[in-house]
């Protein structure tokens, strides 16, 4: 195989490991050079449920990234998980946001990042979109945009008691980028 033909192969391979993603979710485009990318699953619950009316409430939220593709490859798999409490009801827990999530690394180390969250339903889904940047540990200051696709939560469920007490498993498609 001659060298240019073997560097198109891998330049084929860089771009399809750089653009996977969940299905039905948008990868990050156009990234210079990608750190980590990643699939998964989250899981958010909510004590308790969440009902029509806003009242305070503890949530958590769970991250597991499997499938994980890194310029590191000792990353090959990763956790999320936030813990807080709000004043939420079913109209305003998909409200936009901002916040951190640390992600931890199959290899011990961790990655925070400061996100901006947008919400788009269609079709039955709610695909949360957060994007921003790693502002401390590894990949500091590499752009990141993870997206999750829950089901879209049936409004019967804020009707009645429990109420609305969890969202997911949900799909996961994760990129950290340096552009």
């Amino acid at each position: 195989m001659t060298n240019s033909r073997a560097r198109s192969i891998v330049g084929l391979l860089v771009a399809a490991l750089a653009g996977g993603g969940v299905a039905g979710l948008t990868p990050h485009a156009a990234a210079v050079s990608v750190d980590v990318t990643c699939e998964g699953t989250e899981t958010a619950t909510y004590e308790p449920g969440l009902r029509q009316t806003a009242q305070p409430v503890s949530y958590a939220v769970n991250g597991v990234l499997s499938a994980c593709s890194s310029s590191d490859p000792s990353i090959i798999a990763g956790t999320y998980g936030e813990q807080s409490s709000a004043t939420l009801s079913c109209a305003t827990f998909f409200a936009e946001a901002s916040g951190t999530r640390v992600f931890r690394w199959s290899d011990g180390r961790s990655s925070t990042f400061a996100f901006d969250r947008a919400i788009k339903d269609a079709g039955g889904q709610s695909t949360v979109t957060l994007t921003g940047t790693i502002v401390k540990g590894e990949f500091v200051g590499s752009a990141v945009i993870e997206q999750v696709a829950f089901l879209t939560p049936r409004t019967t469920d804020c009707l009645i008691s429990p109420g609305l007490a969890q969202l997911g498993p949900a799909k996961v498609a994760l990129t950290i980028s340096k552009e």
